[in-house]
């Protein structure tokens, strides 16, 4: 898919927005916030082309608009930058690898869901570590008790989470974002999975509201490492 500079400018506006306040959008606020230099209806335009294309909708109880699952893949691969971890996160992150004495998938799996703030899951051949489920708590799409349930009981589902893992599997950091998981179980989350230095997989699951660039950015540091 093509877009052009100017839905890419907007595009980025809206994920951003969203991913910071979990707020749907109006064009009125991307106007004034956004120093895109472009009107409010000019905005409104572009914004209706570009939910028919598919990288936005409307939620039912707002008049503002939230990206899509293919709204985000292309925030992902196409507009995204990577954050550098800055130093205080880094020495937070040290901290975390420095003073625990689990073994190093398990360490590295603590340290980044400490780190993110996200849920994180170990996985070797024999054996499967959660890490930070109850972070969940602090997301407005868990608010909902039947959305709480749903991960919740999703998080006891070892066979369901080998099978996901497996599924997104690739040779490098993969993300799988909404309906792009062939699971059921798994279409409301993004997953973003990678092998670390062939100790096993590690794997974060979080609703599709997720700081991508900030996430990528502490494994690739990890990784690197």
């Amino acid at each position: 898919m093509f877009l052009d500079d100017r839905k890419r400018r907007i595009l980025h506006a809206i994920v951003d927005y969203y991913l910071d306040s979990a707020e749907p959008i109006a064009s009125k606020i991307i106007a004034n916030e956004y120093g895109l230099d472009l009107s409010s209806a000019t905005i409104r335009n572009e914004m209706a082309e570009m939910e028919e294309m598919g990288l936005i909708e409307k939620p039912h109880t707002s008049s503002g608009r939230v990206p899509s699952d293919i709204g985000y893949r292309y925030y992902v691969d196409d507009i995204m930058n990577i954050d550098n971890v800055d130093e205080d996160e880094i020495i937070k992150l040290l901290n975390h690898l420095k003073d625990n004495d689990k073994d190093i998938l398990q360490t590295v799996s603590m340290a980044l869901s400490g780190a993110t703030h996200y849920t994180t899951i170990s996985l070797d051949d024999d054996t499967m570590f959660l890490y930070g489920r109850n972070n969940v708590f602090d997301y407005p799409e868990f608010n909902d008790v039947e959305s709480l349930r749903k991960f919740m009981y999703l998080m006891e589902e070892e066979a369901l989470i080998r099978e996901a893992i497996t599924d997104a599997h690739g040779p490098d950091i993969t993300i799988k974002i909404g309906k792009e998981n062939t699971l059921e179980q798994m279409k409301d989350y993004s997953l973003i999975t990678f092998s670390y230095k062939d100790k096993g997989d590690i794997e974060i699951v979080v609703h599709r509201r997720i700081d991508y660039s900030k996430v990528i950015g502490y494994i690739k540091y990890l990784l690197d490492g």
